[in-house]
């Protein structure tokens, strides 16, 4: 296994785990399009090169690069205030939450998740797409905490995850979210009833078309991951087999798909 593959396991191990006053995904879209070449002249993803930055970070073992990407983000908010540029500040703590996490630096990790969070938490008008990336870190987040605390943390994802869908049934990133919560929650506290039923939902939604580098795309993928995962833990072998086989041809290169394969061979 190269070291590549290994840095794009520990993301995998780490993470698992409309009204007035707000806007919808198809408004920051029109934003976009027409703020984009204020917002960046680099036309690469801003999702790639957060991820790229944190796999470059892992192998360097230093977050400079990650660091170099958020005041490229904090020039751009100065410039152009908009809340798509506070989502990829928070997405990019989040990823410097798990360097840490990689790290069994404990302390910083917390300190990056919660400043995520913060960041999200004081958005004004969320969108769809905002409530599932808050309600993805809170789920993160409680590994820090216990007891009465963690229990309010995830009643405050759920809630936000809930809101996402509400505000944009079609958004694959909430379906994921709302399953992921779901099979991380032990059943003596009423998980595992939803996750199969989310993530077959987010993997029937129609691939939408990537008409700017803003726009967040994850959660396909990890739809995939998580329902093999379920699928397997369920011994529902011939449903891991045919969900393993749409999701490597969707995504040929993923390692996070590819690590099912020795397991599924030998049922």
């Amino acid at each position: 296994m190269n070291k590549l593959t290994i840095l794009i396991s520990i993301v995998w191990l780490c993470c698992t785990s409309c009204s007035a006053n707000h806007s919808s995904g198809m408004e920051y879209v029109k934003l976009l399009e027409d703020r984009s070449l204020e917002l960046s002249e680099n036309t690469e993803p801003i999702q790639q090169r957060i991820y790229q930055s944190f796999v470059n970070s892992i192998i360097s073992k230093n977050t400079s690069l990650l660091d170099t990407v958020y005041k490229e983000l904090e020039n751009m908010y100065s410039k152009n205030p908009s809340n798509i540029i506070v989502y990829w500040k928070a997405y990019l703590l989040y990823y410097k939450s798990i360097y840490y996490i990689q790290l069994s630096d404990k302390d910083n990790s917390e300190l990056s998740i919660n400043a995520s969070i913060k960041l999200l938490e004081e958005l004004k008008r969320k969108n769809s797409d905002d409530y599932a990336l808050l309600a993805l870190l809170q789920g993160f987040s409680t590994q820090f905490q216990s007891g009465i605390i963690a229990g309010k943390i995830s009643s405050q994802r759920e809630k936000n995850v809930k809101r996402a869908l509400e505000l944009d049934p079609s958004n694959i990133r909430a379906y994921y979210v709302y399953a992921n919560g779901d099979f991380y929650t032990p059943i003596q506290y009423g998980g595992g009833k939803k996750a199969e039923e989310y993530l077959l939902k987010a993997l029937a939604l129609e691939e939408k078309p990537i008409i700017n580098p803003f726009i967040p795309t994850w959660g396909r993928e990890e739809s995939y991951v998580l329902l093999i995962q379920l699928y397997i833990q369920e011994e529902k072998w011939g449903s891991a087999k045919k969900v393993f086989s749409e999701g490597i041809k969707q995504f040929p290169d993923s390692f996070s798909i590819q690590r099912f394969a020795q397991t599924l061979i030998n049922h």
